[in-house]
């Protein structure tokens, strides 16, 4: 069957195939301004408790880069990841061939086959054109759903200075005041990028 896809995907897949012909596995194929700054990203993920033995679920994980740093920092974490772009899921695969990384979205899981302690989400709404903060919003309540002990997840922040056109800065504010409409169990990091910020979300 045929996945429907709506514009804003297929913008992003276009877009990230594009990265990944030119500059390969790299940081840059991520739209990443730095290596420094993505490896940061991951450390301020994790830091919502992933430890040895958690199962974790990386959505849109591009060329599975969070996996490796997982192994360099939390060695012992069952990762999964999923993404929407075909060429990244295929060079993720190749790169770790022991690890269950699939070419869907978040909306295509089945909780009756599918469990994670942890699920993450690293630069996925950037580029979210119609109605970004309702994706958003949805997507944070597919992954709170599925999640065992919680999620953590990032966006750029309205609170920042200077804004780039074309890209999605999410107020913090209404995150957390729609977060916690879910659970009471809610954290703020806005303290590691002028433009970013993170939240934990657990069960």
């Amino acid at each position: 069957m045929t996945r429907e896809m709506h514009p804003d995907d297929e913008k992003t897949i276009a877009l990230y195939q594009s990265l990944l012909a030119e500059h390969g596995e790299t940081y840059r194929a991520l739209d990443w301004g730095s290596r420094e700054s993505q490896q940061k990203r991951f450390e301020v993920l994790a830091g919502i408790g992933i430890a040895a033995g958690d199962r974790v679920l990386d959505v849109g994980c591009g060329l599975a880069d969070l996996n490796a740093w997982l192994i360099d920092h939390r060695p012992g974490v069952e990762y999964s990841g999923i993404d929407i772009t075909p060429g990244m899921v295929k060079r993720a695969q190749a790169r770790f061939p022991h690890v269950k990384i699939s070419n869907k979205t978040i909306f295509e899981l089945d909780l009756s086959i599918e469990t994670f302690d942890y699920i993450v989400a690293s630069g996925i709404f950037v580029f979210r054109q119609e109605s970004p903060e309702d994706y958003l919003f949805s997507t944070i309540k597919t992954m709170y759903e599925f999640c065992i002990k919680g999620i953590s997840f990032n966006s750029l922040s309205a609170w920042a200075g200077g804004k780039s056109p074309n890209e999605f800065y999410a107020d913090p504010a209404n995150v957390i005041n729609f977060c916690k409409q879910l659970t009471s169990k809610v954290a703020l990091r806005h303290d590691y990028h002028p433009a970013d910020f993170t939240i934990y979300m657990y069960k």
